[in-house]
């Protein structure tokens, strides 16, 4: 999880003229938010898992995210209006409730329903103040819930409840962007294709405890798998030839799938 975190740090803002108080504040939100990501991404890669990135309690992630919102909550108590002439309330609004998020998931006491409440509240608040979040920011904030269902499972040693989350977090990620319908070549489009690879990815391996033993049913069962692998990495496959860079990335993630795309 971690690794989607950090992409998600990286891609939230892009604040580029500081052209107000308040968007000083928000980007200063912003390093920190993605310091943290950072931290979380690089203990993950210490202690790899075939099973994905596994959730991280490193307290200097937790502190960072906290000062993350911190001053957000700052920027919006005091520089609502600039925020919102520089069209950058509503992201603040999503940086709140990402650094929310993580917060109360390296704290351990995150319930999905919390999550979905921390969506449902920038809704609300987007709705009855007006507010117009970007096609990025609505992606992103339905497919909150999908992405820390991915968590839970990738933290449980029930190859039964690990498969409910998974099949979850994979639809409400195709939901998310069914719902908010951006532009075929936006970039939170590559950037939800690619959650889904990663989340399938891990959701065979936390499976691989019940695997059939019988040799023909195994490889029906491999073949399986392939098919609902492939059927994700296709909807990336307008993007691959011109960006070499994220061609690199789905190699990788089909090298520890098992996949073989030839």
């Amino acid at each position: 999880m971690p690794n989607i975190m950090l992409r998600i740090g990286s891609s939230l803002l892009l604040l580029i003229a500081l052209s107000s108080c308040g968007t000083h504040q928000l980007k200063q939100a912003q390093d920190s938010f993605n310091e943290a990501a950072r931290i979380e991404s690089t203990v993950s890669l210490e202690d790899r898992q075939a099973t994905g990135d596994p959730l991280t309690g490193d307290s200097q992630a937790l502190n960072n995210y906290r000062v993350a919102l911190a001053l957000t909550d700052e920027a919006l108590s005091d520089y609502a209006d600039s925020l919102r002439s520089d069209q950058l309330y509503g992201t603040a609004l999503m940086l709140k409730a990402l650094s929310q998020w993580r917060i109360a998931a390296l704290a351990e006491d995150a319930r999905l329903e919390d999550v979905q409440q921390l969506v449902d509240d920038v809704e609300r608040r987007a709705q009855s103040e007006d507010i117009v979040l970007g096609t990025r920011d609505q992606v992103l904030l339905k497919a909150l819930p999908g992405l820390y269902e991915h968590e839970l499972a990738l933290s449980t040693r029930d190859p039964a409840r690990a498969d409910t989350l998974f099949s979850s977090a994979v639809n409400t990620l195709e939901n998310s962007l069914e719902e908010v319908n951006p532009p075929a070549d936006h970039p939170v489009r590559i950037y939800i294709r690619l959650a889904q690879l990663r989340i399938v990815r891990a959701w065979r391996w936390s499976q691989q405890s019940v695997r059939p033993e019988d040799l023909e049913e195994r490889t029906e069962w491999n073949r399986a798998w392939n098919t609902r692998y492939k059927s994700y990495r296709d909807k990336l496959a307008p993007f691959l030839e011109t960006n070499p860079g994220l061609r690199q990335r789905v190699e990788q993630i089909d090298k520890d799938f098992g996949f073989n795309p030839s």
